[in-house]
């Protein structure tokens, strides 16, 4: 099989909702309506690969064994959606999205804040509106889901920043007050306890992150 029609086919079979035809084909043109702007690359094949974009094609997700094994009646469907649109006979219903997410991670994904879906199906919401340039790393993929002022890492260091600074002085205000004395300690002790859990939250989150291949 070429191999434009054949990297679609599996992007498509990873990436779309299974036995899904409409949402196979809206991905479909999504990859090709990329390959028709400058600022991603040229090919379908080389779209599909490009690094964090599909995310089926990541070395760390498991749909990518599952998507270089495939076969059966629907990755022959998914073949037979990508050569039409390969070969540009594939009509385009997303209006020239260039993006989609599942429902479940709208909320969650910085690009699509404020942004109105030009196409859905039953498996994703199409964008053709987001202005991101393409990302060139995992960094900036991930800067562009989830920017770093709002990742876990940074709510984790902030909260022990906070504690380490809010402890003492507090502690030090309730200790010159005779009758809230008694609660100094109580005070040291607890923010001491919350700043361990914010900087172990925040070495959790690089750590899992890492662990992703995200950062």
């Amino acid at each position: 099989m070429d191999l434009q029609i054949d990297t679609l086919a599996r992007t498509i079979y990873g990436e779309a909702k299974a036995n899904d035809v409409a949402d196979a084909q809206a991905i479909a043109c999504v990859v090709m309506n990329r390959v028709g702007y400058r600022n991603w690359p040229s090919t379908p094949a080389a779209v599909c690969k490009q690094a964090w974009q599909f995310s089926c094609w990541n070395q760390n997700d498991p749909n990518l064994s599952r998507i270089m094994s495939a076969s059966g009646a629907w990755f022959d469907k998914c073949c037979a959606i990508a050569k039409l649109a390969v070969e540009g006979r594939l009509e385009d219903q997303t209006s020239t999205a260039t993006h989609y997410l599942t429902r479940a991670v709208r909320s969650k994904t910085f690009w699509a804040k404020g942004k109105v879906p030009c196409f859905e199906t039953a498996g994703h919401l199409f964008f053709n509106d987001i202005d991101t340039p393409a990302p060139i790393s995992a960094k900036d993929a991930l800067d562009q889901q989830r920017p770093l002022s709002q990742s876990r890492t940074i709510k984790g260091a902030s909260v022990a920043g906070v504690m380490a600074v809010v402890g003492p002085v507090a502690a030090d205000v309730s200790s010159t007050l005779e009758q809230y004395a008694y609660l100094s300690d109580v005070i040291k002790w607890g923010c001491v306890v919350l700043g361990a859990i914010g900087a172990g939250w925040a070495i959790y989150a690089r750590l899992n992150d890492r662990a992703k291949g995200l950062v």
